[in-house]
């Protein structure tokens, strides 16, 4: 191991009580996206203790936040994305209190480095990213990426996985419009609300039949009537369509509403359809940056579980980054099975073992931001290689 990475690795160390308070405090006070104001504090002041300058409320979201270090001119600027939303009802069922708590430390540990390089380590706390808010693509709309020459994080998982694959998704909202009447004395003049989403949810199970394997369809009914005498005169649904692509995206998204549609005409009732938060990008994974991480996990000894995920199956808008700059997000495992968004899964990702898991991959970033600092060619060889991808896609 080389002299630089000694250096990161003994600053993670020297944080590790510090990065295991902030781990454990987050998880122990689960924030709602675009509200997770104790979270945001917390990283900030850890940040700004470490000598980041800190800018906060970014892009007009009051719990974004960016915080730079610098080292000599020139050189690359490596942002480490973070995140800290919870989920409703289940907390940090998707351990994002870890994404934390391994982000400003690797940050924080890799900054020992700034001395003797040219270069920035830019902390970019993105709110929301649960529940299609959608706040890193906020962000770089807003600007606040542009000097930024690219991204990586950790997400845990149930294994360690170096490239993961995600599908693009959106959220709708089905609202419909009917016609309240007593069940019982006037049936007739009523137009059933509940029945229109019952409808839309039958017509999109037999659409599955007919999209491809890896489209992705799944739903709730938010509003449902108020009493069983009483027509419904409004119901609500709230679905997620996943694809693999946008473009593929964008298709399933109109044969879905084509059911809502449907569904309103034959109920009697009509359909307001509506787009909620940010449609998140399928992820293009950077294999510049991947090989550096593959190579730094198995110097600390991380066992991978997986080289190459087999198939797509979550969601995320560091998707939406990655058309744009060399972006990178790794799996790493918490040491069970089970799977996120799950109360087992929050549970693991809790107390010390949370923080473990936590200081683990703040090193393997902090050894990554040491590749990219000594051997800056490596970041325009990813920039280059992003190029290429996208033109293959076109």
């Amino acid at each position: 191991m080389n002299q630089n990475k000694e250096q990161v690795l003994k600053k993670a160390e020297d944080l590790k009580n510090r990065l295991s308070q902030i781990c454990q405090t987050i998880h122990g006070n689960p924030e709602l996206g675009f509200k997770e104001h104790k979270a945001s504090q917390i990283l900030t002041e850890f940040l700004e203790e470490e000598g980041f300058e800190v800018e906060k409320g970014c892009a007009g979201l009051e719990t974004a936040f960016r915080a730079q270090i610098k080292g000599g001119e020139g050189g690359p600027v490596i942002g480490i994305l973070c995140e800290y939303d919870a989920l409703p009802g289940i907390g940090h069922a998707c351990g994002h209190n870890i994404i934390a708590a391994s982000s400003v430390g690797a940050a924080a540990a890799a900054a020992v480095l700034l001395k003797d390089y040219a270069g920035a380590i830019t902390v970019l706390g993105t709110p929301s990213e649960e529940g299609s808010g959608g706040g890193k693509q906020i962000m770089w709309e807003a600007g606040v990426m542009k000097d930024v020459d690219c991204t990586m994080m950790f997400h845990p998982g149930p294994q360690t996985v170096i490239r993961d694959k995600t599908l693009a998704i959106q959220a709708l909202r089905f609202t419909f419009h009917g016609r309240s009447a007593h069940a019982g004395a006037a049936q007739e003049e009523g137009r059933n609300a509940v029945e229109a989403v019952i409808h839309t949810f039958n017509g999109i199970n037999s659409l599955r039949g007919h999209l491809k394997k890896d489209v992705n369809i799944h739903g709730i009914i938010t509003k449902g009537g108020e009493a069983s005498n009483i027509i419904p005169d409004l119901a609500e649904a709230e679905f997620g369509v996943r694809a693999s692509t946008l473009e593929e995206l964008e298709h399933v998204l109109e044969r879905v509403s084509l059911c809502a549609q449907g569904a309103a005409m034959m109920t009697g009732c009509t359909a307001e359809i509506t787009r909620l938060g940010v449609a998140y990008a399928d992820l293009i994974p950077n294999e510049t940056i991947l090989r550096l991480m593959e190579d730094n996990l198995e110097e600390l000894s991380v066992p991978i579980d997986v080289r190459e995920a087999p198939a797509a199956l979550a969601s995320t808008d560091v998707g939406n980054l990655s058309h744009h700059i060399p972006s990178i997000q790794c799996m790493i495992g918490i040491g069970t099975p089970v799977l996120p968004h799950t109360v087992p899964f929050a549970d693991a990702c809790a107390g010390e073992a949370g923080a473990a898991i936590a200081l683990t991959a703040a090193k393997a970033l902090a050894m990554t931001i040491a590749d990219l600092l000594e051997h800056p060619k490596l970041v325009e060889q990813a920039k280059e290689e992003l190029t290429n991808r996208r033109k293959e896609n076109c």
